[in-house]
């Protein structure tokens, strides 16, 4: 009996060990010794950048890396790598190329110069499409810095800023600028193209909010979404993202108030679409960048009317969340399709958010409401009412940020217990297998036990 069970697991493991062999085959080494091998053999590295909680990444390792065809053209291609984002040579990679979701995929030659990104869950004859475009690109004559030198000679040739805009999109660059300029020489009727105005309106783009792509779209809203087929909602959802993210960050990066003036312009316009309170949302927009450019002055004014907007958007903010979370269990029974893709922990955590979306939200605005007091002010009147924005926010969702923001601003008041209790807490809450997180709340506990 012993000796069957015996075979059946060296069975089980042969079988096991050459479904691993026919997918990709990810080489060992550092960073550093990978990037040698690609100069040797002349050969771009593919990068998948992946973490230890990302339920995407795991997918894509345990459904398609491991598929014949996908290992069949990324092993002939290129150099396989993969990297943990928040460990070791991971941590300084993915600052290097900015690398923010996960997974991201690169594809870097020799020199670590980028020729390529791509990244999420996706089938394999999308994933073997985009290491394709990535070998295109690394076999195009024209190279991105020679598109780069020409480009101040030829900005006003409508013709070559637009296949520089291709070229830069492939390579997933900041189009911003160059889409401002694009859109100022083009003709309106030329710019009225389906094809065009759905890559200007994809949810990853990025556009400026006070340029000439930002006039473009609200002049011609309406018939802009007539041709694109969208919802007005969904139109402005997705403007929301593309152009209001990226220009408040940078406004934030620049500490550019003109940028951020432009910001709010915009916003304006696409929160009235939403039906949205404009004078709310502006006032907790002024608060963030204030706060985040350290203009404690103008911060401190705006903190409490920031906070009061919060309560009253937090009025039957529950009740929606237990409205939408039965709702999402109903959807699941009738269609459970959608459960056999997800890893256990992936669908936990999918439940989990169902019930609390609009809480979690507005408990994580509370929390670093009260996070920038603690770091701006000396107030003591304000630094008592963080206190009770951070608790509210561990009422809303008791995540353990919320309880390391409470401790922070208990610390900056000088009750050394009290914030050492909460910090504790925030550490038994924290999620496990994470060494940046860790490093950075213990790092804070030996703050607090010193009183440094």
């Amino acid at each position: 009996m012993m000796k069957k069970l015996v075979l059946s697991v060296i069975i089980l493991c042969g079988f096991t060990m050459s479904l691993l062999a026919q997918g990709i085959q990810f080489r060992e080494g550092n960073w550093k010794e990978i990037l040698e091998i690609a100069k040797k053999e002349n050969k771009l590295v593919f990068v998948d950048n992946y973490t230890s909680w990302c339920g995407p990444c795991k997918k894509m390792v345990s459904e398609i890396f491991p598929l014949k065809e996908v290992g069949d053209f990324y092993n002939a291609n290129f150099i396989c790598y993969k990297l943990d984002c928040e460990k070791g040579d991971g941590v300084e990679v993915a600052k290097t190329y900015q690398i923010m979701s996960f997974p991201t995929y690169l594809y870097v030659d020799g020199n670590g110069k980028l020729f390529y990104r791509s990244g999420s869950y996706m089938p394999a004859e999308k994933f073997i499409a985009e290491g394709k475009i990535a070998l295109a690109e690394f076999s195009d004559k024209r190279t991105i810095e020679e598109w780069e030198a020409l480009y101040s000679r030829k900005k006003n040739n409508a013709s070559f800023v637009k296949g520089y805009i291709a070229k830069r999109n492939r390579a997933k660059l900041d189009n911003a600028d160059i889409l401002d300029q694009y859109v100022s020489i083009e003709k309106e009727k030329n710019l009225m193209d389906t094809t065009f105005l759905k890559e200007l309106l994809a949810y990853d783009n990025k556009l400026n909010a006070g340029g000439a792509c930002a006039d473009f779209i609200m002049r011609n809203w309406e018939r802009i979404r007539e041709m694109t087929g969208m919802k007005a909602e969904r139109m402005a959802e997705f403007l929301s993202y593309s152009m209001g993210r990226y220009s408040y960050s940078r406004a934030v990066k620049e500490k550019n108030e003109e940028r951020f003036d432009s910001y709010l312009k915009v916003m304006a316009f696409l929160n009235e679409k939403l039906g949205a309170d404009v004078a709310n949302e502006e006032v907790k927009s002024r608060s963030r960048f204030y706060a985040a450019v350290e203009d404690k002055l103008r911060f401190e004014k705006l903190a409490e009317k920031h906070a009061d907007i919060l309560f009253e958007e937090e009025k039957d903010c529950l009740e929606r969340d237990h409205e939408k979370y039965m709702q999402f269990l109903q959807n699941l029974i009738k269609d459970p399709s959608g459960i056999a893709s997800q890893t256990p922990e992936h669908l936990a955590f999918t439940i989990q958010f169902a019930g609390i979306n609009e809480s979690s939200s507005l408990a994580f605005s509370f929390r670093d409401l009260a996070a920038n007091v603690a770091r701006l002010s000396d107030n003591r009147e304000l630094l008592n009412k963080a206190i009770t924005w951070a608790l509210e926010a561990i009422t809303l969702f008791g995540n353990f940020t919320c309880y390391e923001t409470l401790a922070e601003v208990l610390y900056k008041m000088g009750y050394q217990k009290e914030a050492l209790w909460q910090m504790e807490k925030a550490l038994d809450k924290m999620p496990a297998g994470n060494d940046a997180i860790a490093a950075r709340i213990h790092g804070k506990l030996d703050k607090i036990k010193n009183n440094k």
